[in-house]
């Protein structure tokens, strides 16, 4: 059961690798404003219902192709959620979203306070309406790696449930997979420096750097680190380049990585 629970939360940080880029590429077209204020209140009253306990109104949110899915699936009691982003494919018809909620865990060392958890959640245009949906065997992709199921003996009894003993007591463990080396640097105009980014996660992680800082130039060699693997962000400040924070983000948990950048004379 409670191994059931760990995958459980796991998958509610699950990511769909595929879906991703879109929405991180600067330079692609943003979306129709209708098209996205009618996705986000889409999103934003289909959960409000799952925060109030109203599921079968959230059903009629739900395409065709998911019915069953939805009806089977237990429903988590959420006590608030936000959107953190959205991401369009398909022209526009096809998103990806990430809504961070806030829930208790029903596992040793979590129960006590609620958890603010992100999760993936993607969305498709059916019959002229933005309807939730899901691709049930991306649900198998986690950032910890891809889950399979476990083997039971044909003879004899249920393997014993995996130890409690090493499962992390605090929801840091989802956002300390990877790290950046070193967090600042100091740079004159004209100078480039590499950041080293590695990760931890069973599970590859796909990395955008979010935003601009003037003329400062920041260039990933690799945006998607395998496991255990690392990537090298290179910055340059160019003519006139001015301080400040450059922030890569990996897309799989919304975790940001903050790099302080000082231009100095």
């Amino acid at each position: 059961m409670h191994r059931f629970t760990l995958v459980a939360l796991f998958a509610a940080v699950a990511f769909a690798q595929n879906l991703f880029a879109q929405g991180s590429d600067p330079f692609h077209p943003k979306p129709p404003a209708e098209v996205d204020q009618a996705l986000r209140a889409r999103i934003q009253e289909f959960f409000d219902l799952h925060v109030k306990g109203q599921y079968r109104k959230a059903e009629e949110m739900v395409a065709e192709d998911t019915r069953d899915f939805f009806y089977t699936q237990n429903k988590p009691k959420y006590l608030s959620c936000e959107i953190t982003k959205i991401e369009y494919s398909d022209n526009f018809t096809k998103a990806s979203s990430v809504v961070t909620c806030e829930r208790y865990i029903m596992m040793p060392g979590f129960s006590d306070h609620p958890m603010k958890v992100p999760g993936t959640n993607t969305w498709k245009i059916e019959n002229g309406k933005w309807m939730w949906y899901v691709d049930q065997d991306s649900l198998l992709n986690t950032p910890f790696g891809r889950m399979k199921a476990g083997d039971f003996p044909k003879n004899g009894p249920a393997p014993a449930p995996p130890s409690l003993s090493n499962i992390p007591t605090t929801g840091d463990f989802l956002m300390n997979q990877v790290k950046m080396e070193p967090q600042s640097v100091e740079l004159k105009e004209g100078e480039s420096a590499k950041v080293t980014i590695t990760s931890a996660a069973p599970g590859s992680v796909d990395l955008v750097v979010n935003g601009k800082l003037g003329s400062v130039e920041a260039k990933l060699d690799d945006a998607k680190v395998k496991s255990m693997g690392k990537a090298i962000l290179t910055v340059h400040a160019g003519k006139g380049a001015k301080s400040g924070t450059l922030n890569v983000e990996v897309v799989q948990t919304t975790q940001t990585l903050p790099l302080q950048v000082k231009i100095v004379e």
